[in-house]
């Protein structure tokens, strides 16, 4: 049902009129966002579950490599509200997401990290550069000796272009044309899953997290995965549950949007 009421439409309305949420979530650890609801209504579900039930992450249908970027600023890393969402895919790069970030990090302002709101791009649409630096950078750190190896994979399953080249690239190739991308990206998994299992990857102050490595190298099996087969949706889902299992958040959840 199409909900157009003015004042529901407002990000900034009283969340007291949204009380039979409450109701209708109860004590679930995942509360989805009707997929053709507005955004400015989105948003405001969202601050109810975050400011008055007690829900610590936003996922979004997003490439899990640019939500790092948006999770990064909300956590008041420095960025700007502009350069994170301009990693965002096209359609989200907008004023409503602008909203929905920089409300987020004014939640967060002050408060320590367990109590922060996180966001989570939880698809597998497209790669970002960011999962290749960043897995580098934490196979060198942790395991040298196979970097060798990680940085012959990563190689095989470089971007052309950008991501949404990159995924236009991919789209058009043949089944045998994709399997050995889709190896490499399950042995870079396989790598990366062994070498976050190592005392070494959580020693000191890693450049990267350890988790954040191992779900890098999931969304870019992912990618490649459901390009082959109808596994987009079994990615999502294993991305949202490592979140959980991780952070032990309940979790908004959000499909595509219309405005």
């Amino acid at each position: 049902m199409s909900i157009d009421v003015p004042y529901l439409s407002r990000p900034q309305g009283p969340l007291d009129e949204l009380e039979q949420l409450r109701r209708t979530v109860g004590d679930a650890a995942v509360a989805g966002l009707g997929a053709h609801t507005p955004f400015a209504l989105k948003h405001r579900q969202a601050r109810h579950l975050v400011e008055e039930l007690g829900f610590r992450t936003i996922a979004w249908e997003e490439s899990w490599g640019s939500g790092v970027v948006l999770d990064r600023y909300v956590r008041g890393d420095g960025s700007s509200a502009r350069d994170a969402v301009g990693q965002a895919r096209p359609g989200l790069r907008g004023q409503p997401m602008l909203d929905l970030v920089r409300w987020m990090r004014e939640f967060n302002r002050g408060r320590p990290g367990w109590d922060q709101v996180r966001f989570v791009g939880a698809d597998v649409l497209e790669p970002r550069v960011l999962q290749h630096v960043e897995l580098h950078q934490f196979v060198a750190h942790a395991a040298r000796e196979l970097l060798p190896r990680a940085h012959e994979l990563l190689l095989t399953l470089a971007l052309r272009g950008t991501p949404q080249e990159h995924a236009a690239w991919y789209r058009r190739r043949t089944e045998d044309e994709r399997r050995p991308l889709v190896a490499a990206a399950r042995d870079l998994y396989d790598l990366v899953g062994d070498v976050a299992g190592r005392r070494a990857a959580r020693r000191g102050r890693p450049v990267v997290d350890a988790d954040d490595a191992v779900l890098h190298a999931l969304a870019l099996l992912g990618f490649h995965e459901a390009g082959i087969d109808d596994l987009r949706d079994r990615f999502v889902a294993g991305i949202v549950t490592a979140w959980q299992r991780r952070t032990g958040h309940r979790v908004v959840y959000s499909g595509d949007w219309v405005v």
